[in-house]
């Protein structure tokens, strides 16, 4: 179609607000091959065009724009929606009823849609005169000139305010329902959490009045053993002494004397006597400490805040661990690193700390079962100043396979664990945690890099924040 056919086409065509798209005649007559005349193809032209506004009129939003935008004919149906009279509306562009709600990187695109002459279709958030929100389904489609240049833009519109409403409900019903079950799901981690902790802490507690009392029990006997003993030694002592002086001076005893004296290997008992004295009291002595550490581990006397000396806390639970340090089967004896700097006493509840140090150590010495030689736990305190006061630092780090930096970030998760069923209950480190940064304000922190070994450092402030 040439310039100027196209021309005339599109200039036989206009539209108009009270009559609707009319097509104008033409002042000749001209006869199809068919034999009816143009002047009445026409008038069934205008027939269906006024057929088709009625029909749009009645179920959609219509709006004509020139290439600029501007408007150049609305129906009744989008003055009745955006609120706006044909009046405001013709010359004006379509931000009159803008909501703000679009990006301009959605109006580019637009744009950049219709100009190239394809067809546009969405969803578009508008605002009414009032202030009030609709919605419209929109299609805009471009009427191109002969040189493929859009000339005029008809949009097409339904309102879908209703659907986007809806729409809008069902998801903030979901966004409730969401958030309602994440909080049922935190509440029941919480409530499992807090069951595991009482349990755990009630098996402590009686664990605790056990080793405390069964401590008591020992420590009765051992005193008055370890009492004994010094006069046992002092008693041999004189008598061995005494001994050595019949020998001297009677050194031909009658033949009875001589007898038992040779059937009683009299010379290896004076020599091993001592020994055994000194065995015994010795043995006497590690029960003592062993006792004095079970009644500092358990502390029942000390529930409350006190000022306590750590390094007495460490050395306590590495006795009652001293077993598990020992080689047993095909595992290597694990060596331990004790490098403790000068510590001022610690402002701690000293029995929850102690079960700190426990399980950490546990977790070490679990680490290092099949360790390859050599197995070391090193343990290193000291004193470190920070911006907000000093601290008591403890390190409690191993040389053995590491922990993956997958599973860094679950390692205080209560019953989080990757020991074997049965081993572990996953509550260790997560009770750990609790107690240093809950109850005493200080920090618990991982260091496990690549390549292996594991370091957990503890920081507790020397006064509470």
């Amino acid at each position: 179609m040439d310039r100027e056919s196209s021309k005339n086409k599109y200039s036989n065509h206009r539209l108009d607000a009270n009559r609707g798209t009319e097509i104008l005649p033409h002042h000749h007559r001209q006869t199809h091959h068919n034999g009816s005349s143009i002047s009445e193809a026409n008038g069934i032209d205008k027939r269906l065009c006024r057929s088709i506004k009625f029909a749009l009129d009645k179920t959609a939003i219509v709006a004509l724009t020139d290439a600029k935008g501007k408007i150049i004919y609305v129906n009744d149906k989008f003055c009745e929606l955006s609120q706006y009279s044909e009046k405001e509306l013709i010359g004006k562009d379509h931000r009159i009823v803008n909501s703000g709600y679009h990006s301009r990187q959605f109006f580019q695109a637009f744009w950049a849609t219709i100009k190239s002459g394809q067809i546009w279709r969405g969803e578009i958030k508008n605002q009414a005169k009032d202030g009030s929100y609709y919605w419209v389904d929109t299609t805009v489609v471009p009427f191109l000139d002969e040189q493929g240049q859009p000339y005029q833009y008809l949009s097409i519109r339904f309102d879908i305010t209703a659907r986007k409403q809806a729409e809008a409900a069902l998801k903030e019903a979901e966004e409730v329902s969401r958030q309602q079950a994440e909080m049922l799901q935190r509440a029941l981690t919480e409530l499992q959490q807090t069951q595991a902790q009482l349990v755990h802490t009630e098996k402590m507690s009686g664990l605790g009045q056990l080793v405390a009392g069964i401590a008591h029990e020992i420590n009765n006997p051992i005193n008055f053993i370890y009492g004994n003993l010094l006069y046992t030694a002092e008693y041999v002592e004189k008598i061995l002494k005494l001994l050595g002086m019949y020998q001297y001076h009677y050194p031909e005893p009658v033949a009875e004397i001589q007898d038992t004296t040779e059937a009683l290997e009299l010379d290896f008992l004076m020599e091993d006597l001592p020994k055994m004295v000194d065995s015994m009291q010795m043995g006497a002595n590690r029960i003592r400490d062993l006792v004095r550490s079970l009644r500092n581990f358990s502390r029942l006397d000390e529930s409350e805040r006190k000022a306590v000396d750590i390094h007495s806390g460490i050395d306590s639970t590495l006795l009652i661990l001293q077993h598990r340090l020992k080689p047993k089967g095909a595992n290597q004896e694990i060596q331990l690193i004790q490098d403790y700097g000068n510590l001022p006493p610690v402002l701690c509840y000293p029995s929850q700390l102690n079960q700190v140090f426990m399980n950490i150590l546990a977790n070490a010495i679990d680490a290092l079962e099949e360790q390859p030689a050599p197995s070391l736990i090193t343990i290193r305190t000291r004193l470190v100043q920070g911006k907000e006061g000093d601290f008591a630092q403890i390190t409690i780090a191993d040389n053995g396979p590491g922990i993956p930096a997958a599973i860094h970030s679950r390692l205080f998760d209560p019953f989080f664990t990757t020991k074997p069923v049965g081993k572990g209950t996953g509550l260790g480190l997560s009770i750990a945690h609790q107690i240093v940064v809950e109850k005493h304000g200080g920090t618990l922190v991982c260091i496990s890099p690549p390549g292996g070994g594991t370091q957990f450092v503890i920081s507790i402030p020397l006064y509470r924040r």
